[in-house]
């Protein structure tokens, strides 16, 4: 078995520090074998937020990977920056992170998808190129059971929804995301009828709260099954507030009772 935390929308500059601490608490005690993070674990893409999203990183109890969000791009008030180095302080101060999209070994792949847009704000898409890494990523690992993809951006906030068809119908299990500050589950069909589970989640530790609280997901990968566990901010502690199973049978994937 594989176990998999999955972390979005930090967003260091808007925490608050007794969650950050509790957050860290939770973590050690699932014993995770790798912590994903979809994007925005910063504000406002200042130095010293890069810096306090850094140190988060580096008392994880496990190897983190991570993807920028829309609020990890240079602001558009430095239009620049913006356009010419959107991502040159994430690359710089989460270097080790940052620049590792590929994680696997025998059973399990897991690649990070950057769906951020300089051009934009808020929305956004998987480009050509980012199916072409996919496909790369996929040929040379033909060996895996588990294919995970994780990015930013949820179908329901992406420009291009048939993005999430075609990682579907690449055969990636667990698509992995966040943005909307919402946990949410769903079975994704590919217009080839491949299956994927999406797992969003909602923010971790900030304070930028909409419908749901502070929270993570801990995915527990032992294929053909798979278990996906919603952990929520109490005001005291994380614990379960949700638990889905699936099962993949016949190449499709299924929830179980």
């Amino acid at each position: 078995m594989r176990v998999l935390a999955h972390l979005s929308d930090l967003h260091f500059g808007r925490t608050d520090p007794v969650v950050v601490e509790a957050l860290l608490a939770d973590l050690a005690a699932q014993k995770p074998d790798l912590v994903i993070v979809s994007g925005d674990l910063t504000q406002r893409a200042r130095t010293h937020q890069f810096a306090e999203a850094r140190a988060f990183l580096d008392r994880l109890p496990a190897p983190a990977m991570v993807v920028p969000g829309n609020h990890d791009l240079a602001p558009l008030y430095r239009p620049l920056n913006r356009l010419f180095r959107p991502r040159a302080r994430f690359e710089h101060h989460l270097a080790g992170h940052a620049d590792s999209t590929m994680w696997n070994d025998e059973r399990l792949l897991v690649v990070g998808l950057d769906s951020t847009r300089h051009l934009r704000w808020k929305s956004g898409k998987l480009r050509t190129r980012h199916l072409d890494q996919l496909d790369n990523a996929l040929a040379a690992a033909p060996q895996v059971v588990c294919r995970v993809a994780f990015l930013h951006h949820p179908p329901a906030t992406a420009l291009s929804g048939h993005s999430f068809d075609a990682l579907a119908d690449r055969g990636v299990d667990l698509v992995l995301t966040g943005h909307a500050h919402k946990a949410h589950l769903e079975l994704i069909t590919g217009q080839h009828h491949g299956t994927a589970i999406l797992v969003q989640a909602s923010t971790a530790c900030s304070t930028r709260l909409r419908e749901d609280a502070n929270g993570y997901g801990i995915i527990r990968v032992a294929m053909p099954e798979t278990m996906v566990e919603v952990r929520g901010w109490s005001g005291e502690r994380f614990h379960a507030v949700r638990q889905q199973h699936y099962r993949k049978h016949g190449g499709h994937w299924k929830e179980c009772p």
